[in-house]
């Protein structure tokens, strides 16, 4: 099988480019040579050399001139200049004009001519190498530009469409709503046990749904950005009794403690107190729910140093496996099994307390042992730190 020519010597004599072809008779690679400059740049053109190896003194073209001459029509070949006369004015021609890779001196050692060459060749190959990853790299890059502009015009284009379907929900549902009240109060007359039933179980859903469009608008503005926080500074300790009373009926209700433990050092700080109410809720409603016994209780912490005020919701409910963890304050997310299901819920309860929460410039996490119980941590900054746009 015939070697890749990878290797191309020029040189006015002919002797001297016979001994470098037996020289390098056995390496992997194959060359060839000539005497003519010219026919040198159209066998470089036809085939895959790699290496241009190039006499200085020659009568047509000097060494230097022809390497410069490689570089400007193949940049890609690595160039070596050989030279029988050593001069400074010569190397530093070599270097600026023909970017040579390698001087060697004649007569050459044969064991640093053959290194040369063959560094030369990896050095070649290296740099293609690198290119082609780079070349690869940029394509990649384009294509996740693209790809990335589509998802963004259609997620764009979702919140757009949830937006509007959600409005437009809005008006038949509460004429449900109104309409089944008004049958239940009696207003069409008595009703009998069944249709009580049947008509308490249509007002549910109706409920359910009435919920979760109000959530899907929720998170669709603080997305979008279209929601503002309207910041005053407020009490949070009073924000949490509140919230604490608001559910203590459902707490009772399952036979659970209801309660909040509060620092006496926490200041008033600057928050938007609809949304925070909307957090707290979101949090101990969701504690109530996962937990059958024991209880739910509210702690703040103030800590100084990092500028913050730390709120957890803790309970003594089942806990939140490990392998669950990831799908926490995701959109349209319940844990568990979904045909186990028995809670209920939207699915963006936590979504919407994530996107609340960090736009007041603070953190919420969860920290869980399954079987034991959950706490739900979130903090906000005592002052500084907000961003009031998404």
């Amino acid at each position: 099988m015939p070697k890749e020519i990878n290797v191309l010597f020029l040189d006015d004599e002919e002797n001297i480019l016979f001994a470098a072809e037996r020289l390098l008779m056995a390496e992997s690679y194959g060359v060839v040579t000539t005497t003519d400059p010219d026919k040198a740049m159209e066998l470089i053109a036809g085939n895959p050399i790699k290496v241009v190896v190039s006499d200085q003194r020659m009568p047509k073209i000097v060494g230097v001139a022809f390497l410069r001459k490689v570089k400007e029509v193949f940049p890609d070949k690595v160039r070596i200049l050989l030279s029988g006369y050593v001069d400074f004015v010569t190397a530093e021609e070599a270097i600026n004009l023909g970017e040579v890779y390698r001087f060697i001196t004649k007569p050459w050692k044969t064991p640093f001519l053959k290194a040369s060459i063959q560094h030369a060749i990896e050095q070649y190959d290296m740099v293609q190498a690198n290119r082609l990853l780079f070349e690869a790299s940029e394509r990649k890059n384009t294509q996740l530009e693209v790809l990335n502009t589509k998802l963004q015009g259609m997620y764009e284009a979702q919140k757009a469409f949830t937006s509007t379907v959600s409005h437009e929900l809005r008006t038949p549902l509460s004429s449900i709503k109104m309409a089944v009240d008004m049958v239940m109060a009696g207003t069409a007359g008595d009703l009998n046990q069944n249709q009580k039933k049947f008509l308490s179980m249509a007002k549910d859903n109706v409920d359910r749904l009435n919920r979760l469009i109000n959530d899907i608008l929720d998170l669709t503005k603080l997305e979008s950005g279209r929601m503002l926080l309207k910041l005053e500074h407020a009490d949070l300790g009073g924000i949490i009794q509140g919230v604490v009373e608001i559910h203590t009926a459902v707490a009772l209700e399952k036979g659970l403690i209801l309660k909040a433990e509060l620092a006496e050092n926490i200041p008033v700080v600057p928050l938007d107190k609809d949304r925070i109410i909307q957090v707290l809720s979101n949090l101990v409603s969701n504690a109530l729910k996962f937990t059958d016994k024991g209880g739910v209780t509210v702690v703040t912490e103030l800590l100084a140093d990092k500028d913050e005020i730390r709120v957890g919701i803790r309970d003594t409910g089942i806990g939140i496996l490990k392998e669950d963890f990831s799908k926490l304050f995701q959109k349209f997310q319940q844990l568990g099994d979904a045909g186990e299901c028995k809670t209920g819920g939207t699915g963006l309860g936590l979504a919407i307390c994530l996107e609340i929460v960090t736009r007041h410039g603070g953190r919420i996490w969860v920290e869980s042992i399954y079987g034991k119980g959950s706490c739900f941590y979130f903090t906000l900054p005592i002052h500084g730190k907000r961003e009031v746009k998404a």
